[in-house]
């Protein structure tokens, strides 16, 4: 099966479940639901909903959700949550369900796992802290042309990543690691709770971590949770800012990515 055919097959899916949604559990009154599946005898079935980002009538929401009517739909959010992950090529064990989002503009998106609502203030920071890391990259590439090389070899270590090509050293810089997103089960862990890394690699990750001076960053204080592949570029984006570091590289990891924090960026 093609992109094509899974963007289409995917987009059926949350009509058919975005009407239900708004005809039988108030869509129009949250924003988002996460909607916990479990495989019970070989059968999907849903095992808890969420209700996050309530912006109308409260006692609407805990009526339709408490309501005979809803357990109906139980079936269906179980069937729909696992085809849409067969779809996005993960496993339902590993992400352990999906959250439906109301778009403001009509209709809904889904993401694997049980994805929470962004605290408040990354969100307020969101498009600027984006805005800010992909200038950062975008200068690296203009001065170093990082994309052209051969080849890097990372360190975390040594903290070192060095950029080759026709077989010599042209670009090092200094390199944290971040953290870590596995693609999965679609969670990201921050580098400094990672107890299979040295004692250094997970010290030094940690420090950037704790240098956010936001303590109501609910994410920054988790050790790991589920979540998109967008909210951890900009988990990236706010340490880059906060440390003031030169940009944010990614690298493939078995199952993932390693996000690092580059600073003093230069030629070999």
């Amino acid at each position: 099966m093609d992109d094509a055919e899974k963007t289409r097959m995917k987009g059926e899916i949350l009509d058919e479940v975005g009407q239900l949604l708004r005809e039988q559990l108030a869509a129009d009154e949250w924003g988002r639901v996460l909607v916990e599946v479990v495989h019970e005898g070989g059968e999907p079935m849903v095992a808890g909903i969420d209700v996050e980002d309530i912006v109308g009538d409260e006692s609407k929401v805990d009526a339709v959700f408490g309501a005979e009517s809803a357990r109906a739909l139980l079936p269906v959010l179980a069937k729909a949550t696992e085809a849409l992950c067969a779809l996005e090529e993960v496993e339902l064990d590993d992400v352990r369900g999906g959250t439906f989002l109301r778009q403001r503009a009509g209709g809904f998106v889904w993401l694997p796992g049980l994805v929470h609502l962004p605290s408040a203030s990354l969100e307020a920071e969101w498009d600027a802290l984006s805005a800010k890391l992909e200038a950062k990259n975008a200068s690296l590439e203009e001065r170093f042309r990082l994309g052209e090389h051969d080849r890097y070899d990372v360190d975390l270590e040594k903290q070192t990543l060095v950029f080759s090509k026709d077989g010599k050293p042209r670009v090092v810089a200094r390199a944290v690691l971040i953290a870590t997103f596995a693609h999965a089960s679609r969670v990201w862990a921050w580098g400094g709770y990672n107890k299979n890394l040295p004692e250094s690699v997970r010290a030094a990750s940690a420090a950037l971590a704790d240098a956010v001076p936001e303590r109501d960053i609910w994410e920054v204080s988790t050790p790991l949770f589920p979540t998109d592949a967008g909210t951890a570029w900009v988990l990236g984006a706010l340490v880059c800012d906060r440390a003031g570091g030169d940009g944010v590289y990614r690298t493939p990891t078995e199952g993932g990515r390693a996000y690092l924090l580059l600073r003093d960026v230069r030629e070999a």
